[in-house]
């Protein structure tokens, strides 16, 4: 696969595993607050923090970036829609940007990362995860093993 469909079936892997997709009922299976904490931030991934390119940092809501709370500030006066909009492909971006840097390894030491390896450093255990099953949840939307390195999937 490219490196851009990696990216996108990783970002849309995260986001599965971390509940912005489910509906109520599902929520309610899982034991999940609805709307999620992703869904309600516009933040797929449930990231923490995030800085702009200057180095300021995004807002964030309960510990989480809060995409919808960037867009208002960058769009003020902008309709809700167009807001949540706005929020949506931020965050959406910000994720996919974040796997890249994952996948070049930029947080394990320069190293690229097999599946399991970036799951112990983007959801920790001691954030209350289980890196472990995220990697072979992620690593079985992707059609790999664990311990593959993410960037051997990619062929051109």
């Amino acid at each position: 696969m490219t490196r851009q469909e990696l990216l996108d079936k990783l970002a849309r892997a995260i986001a599965e595993n971390e509940g912005f997709f489910v509906t109520e009922a599902q929520a309610k299976a899982r034991k999940m607050r609805f709307p999620t904490r992703a869904q309600i931030n516009a933040n797929p991934g449930n990231l923490r923090t995030w800085r702009d390119a200057k180095g300021r940092p995004y807002p964030t809501s309960s510990g989480y970036v809060d995409f919808v709370g960037w867009a208002s500030y960058q769009f003020p006066g902008m309709s809700r829609e167009e807001m949540s909009h706005r929020a949506l492909e931020e965050g959406w971006r910000i994720l996919r940007v974040l796997a890249g840097q994952y996948i070049d390894g930029r947080y394990t030491g320069g190293k690229p990362p097999t599946v399991v390896e970036m799951f112990r450093t983007y959801a920790p255990a001691s954030d209350g995860n289980d890196p472990a099953g995220y990697a072979r949840f992620v690593a079985g939307k992707l059609g790999m093993r664990p311990d593959q390195r993410l960037i051997d999937v990619v062929t051109a």
